[in-house]
């Protein structure tokens, strides 16, 4: 990436005209695509604010302290591209790439990044050159700016690795964002919404999260030494023992508590929950086994159909055979679980973790004319994190996917008639050798 260290003051942006940008487009296409006679296209302090953009591809463009203002950039291909200082306030940028771009000191306020790439992206601040009434002539002076991206809509984007220590973020819309290994030091989202975003092994030390909402949101290895959590909603997220530790206004955390319950007294919930299913609620009780911690139990071929099991954690336990079908697993902890062959028809697994689960055989597609109506109840993992996950030989016919993160996850024979995969992140995932 190109060097960004201004030199001077900016000179006042140039406005091209249409043919002038037409012809700037066709060498940049020919430069990508490898033609004789291209050239990446040089923009800097050129003012673009409002031109439509979408599905162009600028990789490696200087776009340095460009006025992107209100810029349609939609699917636009911006791969390692200087932005160093640009404004980018109120543009679209839904579906673009910006990985490995250089947005050091970007404006994005405003800006919709929603299931944009931007990972490895450098948002940390940038250096503005700065003239003062009275500087000696041939001085430059210079001012630092964070990247601003408060109050972007970014649903869904993949910030992996960017560097965005210190940039305001607050009020952002980060709702299952994935920022594995972002480091978010010092970074202002005070009222972001960071529901099921995924935050393993971030660096979150210093930031400031006062009021944010970060339901379902996946915390492992997450560095929050010094962060200000105060009023923060963690209802479901995924938090490593001991990491709120050394956090600041962890007394004021929103969310309850896992609870553990002796075996007796799950063996005895059982017990009743069979007697509900077999009686048509009848006899018995219904399993009500929200907020409860059954990681590593043995829950083999169980009957759990029905079930309330939202923000249960099932890390590492064997449900292999289990009978789950309309079970609510919302924001459910299922990591390294073992559900080969289990009926998960019309389950609810909105934003739940299932890393490296095994589903191997599983069954999730809908259940079919349920109650008086006779309707079909599809499966909904929505926001559901599959990354890893064996999903070989199962059934994921007609089920709900948005947004669903299925990164390196085993698809052999998988059937999935009926679905659409078109807001899915799907990564890797592979077919095993």
């Amino acid at each position: 990436m190109r060097a960004s260290v201004p030199s001077g003051v900016p000179p006042v942006k140039t406005r091209l005209t249409s043919q002038q940008l037409r012809r700037v487009l066709l060498l940049q296409k020919r430069y990508v695509e490898g033609w004789w006679g291209g050239r990446p296209a040089t923009l800097a302090h050129h003012d673009l604010s409002g031109v439509d953009l979408s599905n162009q591809n600028l990789s490696g463009a200087d776009l340095t302290g460009a006025n992107l203002q209100g810029c349609k950039l939609d699917g636009t291909r911006l791969a390692q591209a200087n932005l160093f200082v640009a404004d980018l306030r109120l543009a679209s940028l839904d579906g673009a790439d910006l990985s490995k771009a250089d947005l050091r000191g970007a404006r994005l306020w405003g800006a919709r990044l929603e299931r944009a790439h931007l990972a490895e992206a450098d948002l940390r601040e940038g250096a503005l050159a700065q003239l003062y009434s009275g500087q000696a002539a041939g001085e430059t002076a210079y001012r630092t700016q964070p990247a601003d991206l408060q109050s972007i809509q970014a649903k869904g984007a993949d910030f992996s690795g960017a560097k965005l220590a210190g940039a305001a973020l607050s009020m952002a819309e980060l709702a299952d964002c994935v920022l594995r290994r972002a480091d978010l030091s010092g970074a202002d989202m005070r009222r972001t919404n960071l529901t099921g975003a995924i935050l393993e092994n971030a660096d979150l030390s210093n930031a400031k999260l006062n009021d944010a909402v970060m339901r379902g949101a996946v915390l492992a290895d997450a560095n929050l030494r010094g962060a200000e959590l105060r009023g923060v909603d963690i209802t479901g997220a995924i938090v490593d023992p001991g990491a709120l530790s050394d956090a600041v206004g962890r007394g004021e955390l929103q969310g309850a508590a896992l609870r553990r319950i002796a075996a007796e007294q799950l063996l005895k919930l059982l017990q009743l929950h069979a007697q509900w299913i077999d009686s048509d609620g009848r006899e018995g009780q219904r399993a009500m086994l929200s907020d409860v911690d059954l990681s590593g139990h043995d829950l083999r071929n169980v009957n759990l159909a029905l079930a309330e099991l939202t923000h249960v954690a099932l890390r590492g336990a064997d449900l292999s055979g289990a009978l789950l079908a309309a079970s609510d697993l919302t924001l459910a902890d299922l990591r390294e679980a073992n559900l080969s062959g289990a009926d998960l028809r019309g389950a609810t697994l909105a934003h739940a973790h299932l890393g490296r689960a095994v589903l191997a055989g599983a069954d999730l597609g809908p259940l079919e004319e349920v109650g008086a109506d006779r309707v079909d109840i599809a499966a909904n993992l929505e926001g559901a994190k599959l990354f890893g996950a064996d999903l070989r030989k199962a059934s994921l016919r007609r089920a709900k996917l948005d947004e669903a993160d299925l990164a390196g996850a085993l698809i052999d024979e998988v059937d999935l008639a009926e679905v659409d995969l078109g807001r899915a992140r799907l990564g890797r995932a592979v077919k095993s050798r």
